[in-house]
């Protein structure tokens, strides 16, 4: 749940950069230790930028964005807190700190920021968008389209508003309403990756074959995107159009160790195809990416019980609840077994 939170919050983040005397001897110290030898030769680079320049927030805010991106959220707050000790009139530099919050899931403190972001900027869109994304995140559609509106008065062609307001709707259960901003945020940007594969998984729900077109364009973006081929296979796997479901889940494991394509692949040649020895090598390999997967071990199981072989398929339910106590499916056919 967002709570509101005093603007008192960038006092406290300014603890970060308080270790030292003064910003620049704060900063000095962390330098000092993040350019060690073994520190990455674009992290050294920044890092010898601030010691000529102590005094410049941008090369904070520099460093707290490859913090960023490198997962390294404390030392990003850190040097956020330098960039506050510098200069805290600039929108962008909110943008940058409410990212670090989110990531460290401090939400409150986020959309602090990015209100903060928006009174210095009322136009700016990222910061609306982001804020309207938190909104989404902590379940409050109404807000969040509230603020997405905002954003499409200054720019009715925004592709990124379109896209988050078919989130809200899909988050409302209003598919119609999804995929109609899902196609209105394509039609602004013919290379939106995301919202083509929303438009598939939203068609492939309901059986809609124009899912299909909407997972290739979204390969023909991502060509080795894991997820467009693997939603691909299942939708074909869904409608029993197994040819092609073969083929998809097959041309996603030319690259790709996929334990689930492997698995739907031993379900199809266990129940469909009844070629059950070739079943066995796909559980099998599911197996080898996932020692406890349960069931791909039930898959095996099956399979021996239908080659005749009632003592494989007893060992292979019994590895099941070794692996899982619950797993109904193996209890029962054990117990048929027996």
């Amino acid at each position: 749940m967002i709570r509101t939170i005093s603007t008192a919050f960038i006092i406290s983040l300014l603890f970060f950069a308080s270790c030292g005397n003064d910003t620049g001897k704060s900063g000095e110290a962390a330098i000092t230790d993040s350019a060690a030898a073994s520190a990455p030769a674009e992290l050294k680079a920044i890092n010898a930028e601030i010691l000529a320049n102590p005094g410049n927030p941008e090369l904070y805010h520099k460093r707290a964005k490859y913090f960023l991106a490198n997962r390294s959220f404390d030392e990003g707050l850190a040097d956020m807190g330098r960039v506050m000790n510098l200069d805290s009139t600039k929108a962008e530099y909110f943008l940058t700190l409410s990212d670090l919050y989110f990531s460290v899931n401090q939400s409150g403190n986020a959309k602090v920021a990015l209100e903060k972001a928006i009174t210095l900027d009322p136009k700016n869109t990222d910061a609306i968008l982001k804020l309207a994304e938190l909104y989404l995140y902590v379940n409050k559609s109404d807000k969040s389209i509230e603020y997405i509106n905002q954003a499409l008065k200054i720019d009715q062609y925004n592709a990124k508003a379109y896209f988050m307001k078919g989130m809200n709707y899909k988050d409302l259960k209003d598919t119609a309403k999804a995929i109609s901003s899902m196609q209105t945020a394509v039609e602004q940007d013919q290379q939106y990756y995301n919202a083509y594969m929303q438009l598939g998984i939203l068609c492939a729900g309901k059986r809609d074959p124009i899912a299909v077109d909407y997972y290739r364009n979204a390969l023909r973006i991502q060509p080795k995107s894991v997820e467009a081929w693997y939603a691909l296979g299942k939708y074909y796997q869904d409608v029993q159009d197994w040819n092609n479901a073969i083929g998809t889940y097959t041309t996603l494991l030319k690259f790709d160790n996929n334990k689930n394509a492997m698995y739907n692949l031993g379900v199809i040649n266990l129940l469909e195809l009844k070629a059950y020895n070739k079943a066995l090598e796909y559980f099998t390999g599911a197996i080898n990416v996932d020692p406890k997967y349960v069931e791909a071990y039930y898959g095996r199981g099956v399979c021996y019980q239908q080659m005749k072989d009632p003592k494989k398929a007893a060992a292979e339910f019994e590895t099941c609840l070794s692996i899982n106590a619950e797993y109904e499916p193996a209890r029962r056919s054990l117990s048929q077994l027996k």
